[in-house]
């Protein structure tokens, strides 16, 4: 008889995911079980799950791990101590005795011998949920087989704290989210086995976080969760290479579904039993920002990359992000020296660095933050793109004549002048005061505030034309490489 697993949200789609990998290397061919958001298994393969689980446990181990005092819970407690908190699998107690009962085979340790205590122990874990008696409730996870009877409680098991940690510190914590406390979400055994999956589904990354990508099609989960294996968090090039790449080649009905449907889940530990979970959606008009502009995302904006990706998933204004890198580029050696631990200001005081007295010019890469912030309020890119083009170059152009008509380091106090009366001006939003800055730096070069500025100024242009000028104004010719 066949068995069946549903997945239907995040955490069975991270179970689903972590099972195909682990079919992946245990030599199966996971496109043979997977059918839509089901994975079908025939019964033979079905009784292979504790063999299938337990040799992702232990693939990548090495000899180190024999110098293990106590060596079941470190291989075990590594890999899903963190999401199984007092599981069948991860229970101190349950641990112990079980070494206990098989303490013989634990003398002159080898590595393939190792291996074979952690296929014995899950072997039987998973052996001993399936001898349970049944009860009349359906489970939730496939509405098709019963909940088995928890021996403690005496009552049909039911989805807690121990089957996914994360969710819930506590037995009792689940079920507060019920009318009149009562916990409704039955588990069946072969459920409880696949949610043991979800662990391996995610990934670790360099910040000790756990990241899942779930997007309602299993088989581009595990697409786009499989890139993230590679470049440990999400980055612009695993937007570029996974999220793009991905759905270029689906029917384009299905890719935009797709697209709109992308779910991402952190997972932060902060003790034993509990953790920290942060998940976000992205917008259509973001994915059509990306769409549009990752490929463009400049190099030298890599370091800040993840407050880049924050401000655009919380609905920030990357305005906000560029002028905190201005602030710290132009304030590096006085207001803020030294007295922010900020980041992005920092990020911003380095971009100024110089053996010399001048600050090194600005990349008008900086400015990519802007265009992508005017692509998601739904401007257009071309017009956009010229209106910034064409700001940038009248702040280079006022840079170049001061430079010519006083000199370079004249020049350099009339231009930080000018520029922090703009710079302030841009935090105040005050298109006066802006006016006033621009009516000044024109009057010292001896030129005429050239008309289209009139148009350029209006309220809803202001940010992209002042930042554009004042990079520009502080910028360099030629562009040097992003």
């Amino acid at each position: 008889m066949a068995v069946k697993f549903y997945t239907f949200n995040w955490l069975t789609a991270s179970a689903g995911v972590g099972l195909i990998k682990a079919l992946k290397e245990y030599g199966l061919n996971w496109q043979d079980y997977v059918k839509g958001n089901v994975i079908e298994f025939p019964e033979d393969i079905a009784k292979k799950l504790g063999d299938i689980y337990a040799n992702y446990l232990v693939y990548d181990l090495s000899e180190k791990i024999l110098d293990s005092k106590n060596i079941l819970n470190s291989i075990i407690l590594q890999k899903i101590g963190d999401f199984y908190n007092n599981s069948i699998l991860t229970n101190p107690s349950t641990l112990s005795s079980w070494k206990k009962k098989n303490q013989e085979e634990f003398k002159n340790l080898t590595l393939e011998k190792a291996k074979e205590l952690v296929r014995k122990f899950i072997n039987d874990k998973f052996s001993e949920l399936l001898s349970y008696p049944l009860t009349e409730k359906k489970c939730f996870f496939c509405n098709e087989r019963y909940a088995y009877e928890n021996k403690k409680k005496r009552k049909p098991k039911t989805f807690g704290a121990e089957n996914f940690t994360p969710l819930s510190a506590s037995f009792e914590t689940v079920e507060n989210f019920f009318y009149n406390g009562r916990n409704t979400i039955y588990l069946c055994a072969h459920c409880e086995i696949f949610l043991f999956f979800s662990a391996f589904g995610f990934t670790k990354t360099p910040r000790k976080t756990y990241l899942f990508v779930y997007v309602p099609d299993l088989t581009e989960s595990y697409r786009l969760n499989d890139k993230l294996q590679i470049e440990k968090n999400i980055s612009a090039d695993w937007l570029k290479e996974s999220v793009l790449e991905v759905v270029k080649d689906l029917e384009k009905e299905k890719a935009e579904w797709l697209y709109q449907n992308i779910y991402v889940v952190e997972i932060e530990k902060v003790g034993d039993a509990q953790s920290n979970i942060y998940s976000f959606s992205i917008p259509l008009r973001i994915v059509k920002a990306i769409r549009l502009l990752i490929d463009e995302y400049p190099k030298m904006l890599n370091e800040i990359f993840s407050d880049f990706l924050d401000y655009v998933y919380s609905g920030k204004n990357l305005y906000e992000l560029l002028f905190k890198i201005l602030a710290g580029y132009f304030f590096a050696e006085s207001k803020y020296s030294g007295k922010v631990n900020d980041k992005v200001i920092n990020f911003g005081k380095n971009l100024a660095k110089n053996k010399g007295k001048e600050k090194k010019p600005l990349y008008k890469s900086i400015l990519y933050l802007s265009k992508f912030q005017e692509v998601l309020n739904m401007n257009e890119k071309d017009k956009v793109e010229k209106q910034i083009n064409w700001a940038y170059s009248e702040g280079l152009k006022v840079k170049e004549i001061l430079e010519e008509k006083f000199g370079k380091e004249r020049a350099r106090k009339k231009k930080e002048g000018i520029s922090y009366r703009i710079l302030d001006a841009i935090r105040r939003r005050d298109i006066d005061a802006f006016q006033q800055n621009l009516i000044r730096a024109y009057l010292e070069v001896e030129r005429e505030i050239p008309y289209i500025f009139v148009e350029a100024l209006k309220e809803e242009n202001f940010n992209r034309v002042a930042y554009a000028f004042l990079v520009g104004l502080n910028g360099r010719k030629p562009e040097g490489t992003s």
